[in-house]
């Protein structure tokens, strides 16, 4: 089966966080993310559906939640949800892997706001051990998960 790729839409759930980012034919279009869709699996679904209706993407991508996923607790359960919400509706729809090519998240991140240099403003810097993940970070998630599917 082969799917339209001008309109993909990526979404990446975190602890407590879920983004999206939307492309149009391999450029960055849009990107937001939501604490309260990261809070429940109800609330991703909702994120989910809000995002469909605005965007119409041809294409919807998120990660596999049955694969090779490090997600756990809540957010491997929004994944799961977000996957049942795909196949219900009957959207085309990719359940990707994430694929590190990178030491760590912070230098995948750092090469993709090079090549978006539109999302450059977002890039955060690594944090201190003690510290907690960046917000910022799942919109990097999100787009490398859109870059495969993004492809013609």
């Amino acid at each position: 089966m082969t799917f339209d790729r001008h309109r993909v839409l990526s979404l990446a759930v975190a602890s407590r966080k879920i983004a999206l980012v939307f492309m149009i034919d391999g450029q960055l279009k849009d990107w937001r993310h939501s604490r309260a869709g990261g809070s429940s699996a109800t609330k991703g679904r909702s994120f989910l559906r809000v995002a469909i209706a605005r965007y119409h993407p041809d294409l919807v991508v998120i990660e596999d939640p049955n694969g090779s996923t490090r997600k756990y607790g809540r957010s491997h359960a929004i994944l799961l949800s977000l996957a049942q919400e795909l196949r219900d509706s009957a959207t085309p729809h990719v359940l990707g892997t994430r694929y590190q090519g990178y030491a760590n998240k912070y230098e995948e991140a750092a090469m993709l706001a090079k090549r978006f240099p539109e999302i450059a403003p977002w890039l955060p810097k690594r944090p201190r051990i003690w510290e907690t993940e960046p917000t910022e970070m799942i919109y990097f998630e999100a787009l490398a998960l859109a870059l495969p599917a993004s492809k013609s």
